[in-house]
């Protein structure tokens, strides 16, 4: 890959990944990433909401608010694109078909017109198709989805990040594609203690 697209996502990830301010006081994790492109020492922070037990046989809810990304600005830059991520359903839980969505009224305008939630594969998947300007910011929307505690008592259902991907547009390059991924993958974010019904 040229030297000038290396660059080009040093600057994209230090403003669109490493975020550090929380939207909401419950549970804010930072996790750490490894990047195909960019610095090293990258992370993704989330705040998670979701109940510490719940009954075997019953239904929760699970919660992720993104945080704002700061300024995103680098020489050549056009915009971002297609940001997607993906977090990991618990083994031991059973998703509530139609259940993931997006909750109205979060994030930025910039990327909540496009903005798609769904499950495929035990994953549940984000993606924010919309393009984020250079110069701009933007927040993730906020996500819901439904599972069922269907472990035994005692297991601990374990949400947690898998990927994230992006694209950056810069001038004369084009379109240069990012992944990262958490260490460890997945990255537990938030657990529920399954306890008898």
């Amino acid at each position: 890959m040229a030297s000038g697209k290396k660059t080009c996502m040093a600057a994209i990830l230090a403003g669109s990944v490493a975020n550090t301010t929380a939207l909401s006081a419950d549970t804010v994790v930072r996790v750490p990433m490894v990047c195909s492109q960019g610095p090293s020492h990258q992370s993704l922070t989330v705040t998670v909401t979701l109940p510490r037990a719940v009954a075997r046989g019953s239904t929760y809810v699970v919660r992720i608010d993104g945080v704002p990304s700061g300024k995103i600005s680098h020489l050549g830059l056009d915009y971002l694109h297609d940001m997607a991520t993906d977090y990991v359903i618990p083994s031991g839980s059973t998703y509530v078909m139609g259940s993931a969505r997006i909750v109205p009224g979060t994030g930025t305008a910039n990327v909540t017109a496009g903005a798609r939630v769904w499950n495929e594969a035990g994953l549940i998947r984000m993606l924010l198709s919309d393009r984020v300007a250079a110069g701009s910011s933007y927040t993730p929307p906020s996500i819901e989805f439904q599972l069922v505690a269907s472990g035994p008592a005692g297991a601990t259902l374990a949400v947690a990040f898998s990927e994230m991907r992006l694209t950056a547009h810069a001038f004369l390059v084009g379109d240069v594609r990012t992944t990262c991924e958490p260490t460890p993958k997945p990255y537990a974010i938030g657990a529920t203690l399954v306890t008898a019904p």
